[in-house]
């Protein structure tokens, strides 16, 4: 029996990477971010929370200087990987935008028949589609459905300069009534739940009529009009979606708040003014709120504060705790929700029974308090903020 030699040969493991082409931008540029980690079924793209395959690719558009980190998606598991893009006002304009080809797949069809338009552009290039206002990349193509005839112009433009094109498609007969027009785009944006704790998935879904482009924020990932993406926001996140086509477009918000786990305080502890100061030094925003929140319960109806700051940053409490130093315990931290839905929280001096006593009270509040909010006026501790 003839033995032959069997030869093996090991496939060599795929390598874990991330990369970010190009890494430098203008503002309004997009960059491409690629990663491929073998080992993990999913990972997390912070900044948004957004939960994707372990090997993909995204178009994003940062509109600042970001720094975008790759997690393992499964809980407690580490960070995988990290690239900085760099948004640079300054950047050298190079090349002009210039239009290399611009057609429509038929010059002549009967009312709402399709007609592709398909561009090409050189230099980085932002495109603009009219009629319809549509922004879409320098090498792209879109369907429309023309119900009479049109002359559809692109306009290539980026920092160095640009340069327009037009096609004309000629619609032949008469629209019946059986041939829908086209419309704006609609959309249906919803997430799979609206309130949730660190670290649990949350999946929003849309879906949207007409041919779309969609963008959604935080993160700038741009996707297909009807898709859906999971989620796993570390703090309550405000999640857009941008969408738009030939007609026009239109956004869709929906709010994920994530309720962190928290110390609720006790009588002993508001009554305790070295305990009242740890918290408002040391404790995050929500428990903050939270002692604020029964603090104002407690006050009686018609009381009078003093409104010191709206801020966004969490870091602002040790900020305002150390400002007020022994008088700490006198601070009330509210939520403030402004009139567009964007939230903030605000700080507030004391319950008085009335606005003269309230502004009274303030003459004698710490100097370096008083110092650091020169603006601080008097508020109805129970009115709704504006």
């Amino acid at each position: 029996m003839l033995l032959l030699p069997v030869l093996l040969l090991a496939q060599a493991p795929v390598p874990a990477s991330m990369a970010v082409e190009p890494a430098e931008v203008r503002p309004g540029d997009s960059v491409l971010l690629t990663w491929t980690f073998p080992q993990v079924p999913q990972v997390r793209l912070e900044p948004g929370g957004m939960v994707l395959p372990g090997r993909f690719q995204v178009t994003l558009r940062p509109a600042y200087t970001t720094t975008y980190r790759v997690f393992d998606a499964r809980p407690g598991r580490p960070e995988l990987g990290r690239t900085e893009v760099r948004v640079t006002p300054g950047m050298p304009l190079g090349e002009a935008a210039r239009i290399c080809a611009f057609d429509a797949s038929a010059k002549a069809v009967l009312p709402g028949e399709p007609v592709v338009l398909k561009w090409e552009c050189a230099g980085s290039a932002k495109v603009r589609l009219e009629p319809g206002g549509l922004e879409l990349d320098g090498k792209s193509e879109v369907t429309v459905t023309p119900l009479e005839s049109t002359r559809y112009t692109i306009t290539a433009n980026n920092a160095a300069g640009g340069q327009s094109r037009t096609v004309e498609v000629s619609v032949l007969g008469r629209l019946t009534p059986a041939l829908p027009a086209t419309t704006a785009t609609v959309c249906t944006f919803e997430a799979s739940r609206t309130v949730v704790k660190p670290g649990e998935q949350v999946d929003l879904r849309w879906i949207c009529q007409g041919d779309a482009k969609v963008r959604l924020e935080p993160g700038g990932l741009e996707l297909d009009g009807q898709s859906s993406i999971a989620v796993v926001p570390d703090k309550t996140t405000v999640y857009t979606l941008s969408v738009s086509n030939l007609m026009g477009g239109s956004s869709r918000s929906v709010e994920v708040r994530v309720e962190a786990p928290r110390r609720v305080l006790t009588e002993k502890d508001l009554e305790n003014p070295e305990e009242a100061i740890k918290p408002l030094d040391r404790m995050d925003l929500t428990e903050a709120i939270h002692r604020g929140e029964a603090l104002r319960s407690a006050a009686p109806e018609g009381s009078w504060t003093m409104r010191l700051v709206v801020s966004g940053r969490a870091e602002g409490l040790k900020l305002v705790a150390r400002a007020a130093g022994p008088r700490a315990a006198d601070l009330l931290i509210l939520p403030f929700v402004r009139k567009d839905g964007l939230r903030f929280w605000q700080a507030c001096f004391g319950t008085f029974s009335s606005r003269a006593k309230a502004l009274k009270a303030w003459r004698s509040a710490p100097e370096p308090l008083r110092k650091a909010f020169q603006d601080a006026l008097p508020q109805r501790l129970h009115a709704p903020s504006e």
